[in-house]
């Protein structure tokens, strides 16, 4: 409530968005696909480099801007091949994301970014609440088929299978696909065993009110500040993403220190201050993203497609439902240090393009 009550207000304090104007958006669109598919796939060599691998990383997701804008005009004009051959660049990630490491939670949240556009471009309320309600039978139905299939398929991707090993089981995982059930068991335990960050909230809860441990008082807000500092200027900087430490310190649970456990915006704003801290955190949150949620639209609108970049990306670096406070504080500003590099980039195309049509021209005369 109190980050839709933060996203409420973010929206108030911007005006209505204008007319859209006139703008190359169809070239903008194929642009931000071949640029971050570059950087997801191309440069994924560099991610382990201190403050560029983040850049890169966080730069990459410019694809989904492309992939979002391009989908709403297509179904906007009904354009039916052209929506069916962008939703299918919608999956590559998601694909290549499964094959190659098992993981379907990433590939699933760049889909729902990129598929609310159009929920929200249909302006009626009954079209929005069909389509939530078909995401989430369908996401979840999509969800209770990986997990019970997930052994296997980590299986096979992590012991460096052939592709077509890989296309087997996964496929085979999705051959006799089931439509979420309530009443099966099976389905039952992967939503239970998946959705367990309600045990870390809860044990750190009972623990705080038992005294067992200490809030920490702004510990980890400190730590996200610290953050900021690029790796590269601080080599020994004594922070670092995974948040396992903070969860086994505050549930007291024996957690591997090679896996990464999200403690989660919700968890980490109640640890630190208590209920006024989870109210007031989640409240900024929403703020923030609905903040630069509507500057983004208001720049696309005007046509002013470099300007949108910069909204964008640290928007989206913000989406880590389970991330820390760490990861959403570095993860923006690397994503905002890469917006910029996009804005110059797409500004050399349109220079570069309008000097050739210059050159053309000249030519033609």
């Amino acid at each position: 409530m109190a980050f839709v009550a933060g996203v409420a207000v973010a929206r108030r304090s911007i005006p209505a968005a204008p007319l859209r104007h006139i703008a190359d958006r169809q070239d903008f669109a194929v642009f931000c696909i071949i640029g971050g598919w570059f950087f997801t796939f191309g440069l994924s060599f560099l991610a382990k480099i201190p403050s560029l691998g983040a850049a890169i990383e966080k730069g990459g997701a410019i694809w989904i801007l492309g992939v979002l804008l391009a989908l709403r005009s297509t179904v906007q004009r009904t354009e039916y091949v052209r929506t069916a051959a962008w939703l299918s660049a919608l999956m590559v990630y998601p694909v290549v994301t499964l094959l190659l490491g098992g993981f379907l939670s990433y590939g699933s949240n760049v889909i729902i970014i990129a598929c609310s556009g159009l929920m929200i471009s249909s302006r009626k309320l009954s079209r929005v609440l069909l389509g939530l309600v078909l995401a989430t039978v369908l996401g979840l139905s999509l969800f209770v088929n990986y997990f019970i299939a997930r052994d296997e398929i980590r299986k096979v991707v992590w012991s460096n299978a052939s592709w077509e090993a890989r296309i087997d089981v996964v496929a085979d995982a999705f051959s006799n696909a089931e439509l979420l059930n309530l009443n099966d068991e099976r389905h039952l335990l992967a939503l239970h065993e998946r959705l367990n960050q309600n045990l870390f909230v809860g044990l750190s809860a009972v623990r705080l009110e038992a005294g067992e441990v200490d809030y920490l008082n702004g510990r980890s807000v400190w730590e996200a500040i610290l953050a900021v500092v690029p790796r590269a200027l601080w080599p020994e900087k004594p922070v670092y993403a995974g948040s396992p430490g903070i969860v086994r310190e505050m549930t007291g649970l024996e957690l591997s220190e090679t896996t990464s456990w999200g403690v989660g915006t919700i968890m980490e704003s109640y640890i630190n201050f208590g209920w006024p801290g989870l109210v007031l955190g989640m409240f900024f949150l929403g703020w923030l993203i609905g903040k630069l949620d509507r500057k983004a639209a208001l720049a696309e609108a005007r046509g002013q497609l470099d300007r949108t970049i910069l909204f964008y990306l640290p928007g989206v670096a913000l989406i880590q439902t389970i991330g820390s406070m760490v990861e959403l504080a570095s993860g923006s500003v690397a994503a905002l240090v890469a917006a910029y590099g996009w804005r110059w980039a797409w500004g050399e195309f349109l220079r570069n393009r309008a000097a050739r049509a210059a050159v053309s021209r000249v030519r033609r005369d």
